[in-house]
């Protein structure tokens, strides 16, 4: 990935006065396309989509399902990060126009989705505009050239510290991520323009963190191709005391998951002289995570500090291994077990107080192991899967063209037909708490 150098603050300047600038000059050619696009678009049962533009693994997947599900769909980043790669997205703004000045592609790239897309699918950054005026107008040109929203936010472009219900998170945030602190007017503005403006806002965990709305209740958008990761074939038996119990993690940033607890868990139980080893997967490709996941790892710690989980307690859950993360709030999962299907969910909750008892009870109790772990890859083969995924968007489409009244049952546990089109999961937990020894 090209990192940009960092910039003074005459430097910043001068780029937003060109930026602001440029914004006034191309916003009437802007508003002509937009007009022009609306006359020859037509609703249609089989839109075309575009994903973007943060280069998140997230976008694939859901890409993925739609074109498996028959639709138009492609992902559109501005770039891509170094730990995946360039073939994961369809298309990358940094290789396209190459006789046009970097600054400059943001607005074709844009244009682009005002006359190839029917159907824009970003977060709270918006898509590919990020300049001072257009930012706070792209919204409006979308829906000027009669093309729908949805808005998915992923973490740094919704998070204002402040409106965080977690202190535990916020302080995660603050050692992993900073500068956000930062920026906490700007991200407010940016979620109450798309609050205001978006056809439907899928908001998932994030939703009681101050985002104050969301179309879609439900623990987590995130899906995983179940083609690509496969559950474990290994099935250990061991218990700590006779062999050892290999303990998966797996951060990308230590503060926010709370890795310094995970590590001393697992002093604390070699202390006590149990046979466990920490296996620590930082800074290294999905391959080498999913290769770890099928043959080295008995139980795997996602995270300790934020209330939920993320695409690594898929990928544990989808091989078949028993995943920890921190599920300890309720208030902050109250609307989720209550209006959609988390109480099916077998993800052991721990925090960093007790992650020790926690780990001491899956270490020496590998029957345990297996039975989450069997568990899991059922819940991620009924809610995570591609599958899954475009059942989601479909009827997210069938709403934005009025064919569906409302989305807010979509997953109702009473009412759903998807989820109870199979057997319910019934997980040995207590919302998502072990019966501690």
């Amino acid at each position: 990935m090209i990192k940009r150098a960092p910039q003074s603050g005459i430097g910043r300047f001068v780029v937003s006065a060109i930026a602001i600038a440029l914004d006034v000059l191309l916003l009437p050619f802007f508003v002509i396309v937009a007009a022009l696009s609306s006359c020859i678009r037509r609703d249609r049962l089989q839109p075309r989509i575009v994903w973007g533009s943060t280069p998140l693994i997230n976008n694939v997947y859901w890409s993925r399902a739609m074109r498996k599900a028959g639709f138009q769909s492609e992902t559109y980043m501005y770039n891509f990060y170094s730990i995946g790669k360039r073939d994961d997205f369809d298309r990358v703004l940094i290789e396209e126009y190459r006789w046009c000045p970097l600054v400059l592609r943001p607005y074709l790239a844009f244009l682009s989705a005002l006359m190839g897309y029917d159907i824009v699918v970003t977060s709270f950054s918006g898509f590919m505009l990020v300049t001072p005026l257009l930012r706070r107008l792209q919204a409006e040109l979308l829906k000027m050239a009669a093309i729908k929203t949805i808005v998915i936010p992923y973490g740094g472009d919704a998070y204002v510290y402040r409106n965080i219900r977690s202190i535990g998170l916020v302080q995660g945030l603050l050692y992993s991520y900073p500068q956000a602190a930062r920026k906490q007017k700007q991200i407010q503005r940016d979620i109450d323009y798309w609050c205001k403006h978006a056809d439907v806002i899928i908001a998932s965990g994030m939703a009681p963190d101050g985002i104050g709305r969301w179309d879609v209740p439900m623990p987590s958008s995130l899906f995983i191709d179940l083609d690509e990761w496969k559950p474990t074939r290994r099935q250990s038996t061991a218990n700590g005391i006779d062999n050892t119990v290999v303990i998966g993690h797996a951060p990308n940033h230590r503060g926010f998951k709370g890795s310094e607890f995970v590590i001393a868990a697992v002093e604390q139980l070699l202390g006590e002289g149990l046979q466990v080893q920490l296996k620590l997967l930082e800074g290294v490709s999905n391959m080498e995570v999913r290769s770890a996941l099928a043959s080295d790892i008995d139980v795997l710690v996602e995270q300790l500090i934020h209330p939920g989980h993320g695409m690594n307690g898929l990928e544990g859950m989808a091989s078949g291994i028993p995943v920890i993360c921190n599920l300890e709030d309720e208030d902050h999962h109250l609307v989720v077990r209550r209006w959609s299907y988390f109480s099916e969910c077998p993800l052991v909750s721990a925090d960093p107080e007790n992650i020790v008892d926690v780990l001491r009870e899956l270490v020496t109790k590998p029957e345990l192991r297996t039975e989450l772990g069997n568990l899991g890859r059922q819940y991620v083969e009924k809610y995570h899967g591609l599958d899954s995924s475009s059942y989601l968007f479909t009827a997210v489409i069938d709403y934005l063209y009025g064919r569906r009244a409302s989305l807010m049952d979509l997953y109702h546990p009473l009412t759903s037909d998807y989820v109870k089109r199979l057997p319910r999961i019934v997980p040995p937990l207590e919302k998502n708490r072990l019966k501690l020894s």
